[in-house]
């Protein structure tokens, strides 16, 4: 069974049957809508309320998809962005606060050989990389989206440390 584990109950790994999903949010409300979207999908999905991954202490999986807060405090696109509470949208002075935890805190909930995917803003896929390549992740690279702006980046722990 591969294990996939996103720590952001919003952002779920696709992928081949059978598959471990796992999410996590430190909302409750977002994780009461997060429930209701899997269960109008019928999507296997288990939900688990914390930060990021000390909500599933142990476990370890195959793959980590995160779809973090990445802006930064006071950025003046916040006033635009109603819809969501700032604690889902802000991450400190430069947006990565929760970038840098989640690269901190991976390593050991994966397996080795897996792999850590971070959604992040468009002009942080620099120091992104940059954080994946200090923790010792490998094949470290940064995607684009429709819009051919770097938005998604990751790395694959080593096989063996």
């Amino acid at each position: 069974m591969q294990r996939a584990r996103p720590p952001a109950c919003w952002t779920w790994a696709p992928a081949a049957a059978p598959l471990h999903s796992p999410a996590t949010d430190a909302s409750e409300d977002a994780l009461a809508v997060a429930r209701s979207n899997a269960q109008r999908l019928g999507l296997p999905v288990q939900f688990h309320a914390g930060s990021w991954l000390s909500a599933v202490p142990g476990q370890r999986f195959d793959v980590i998809v995160t779809n973090p807060p990445y802006i930064a405090d006071g950025d003046p696109h916040l006033a635009a962005l109603t819809h969501e509470p700032l604690s889902a949208l802000t991450a400190g002075a430069d947006g990565l606060d929760d970038i840098r935890t989640i690269v901190a805190h991976a390593p050991q909930a994966l397996l080795p050989g897996g792999w850590l995917l971070i959604e992040h803003g468009f002009e942080q896929a620099a120091a992104v990389r940059a954080l994946l390549q200090a923790a010792g992740f490998r094949q470290v690279s940064s995607r684009t989206d429709l819009a051919a702006i770097e938005r998604c980046s990751g790395g694959q722990w080593p096989q063996q440390r």
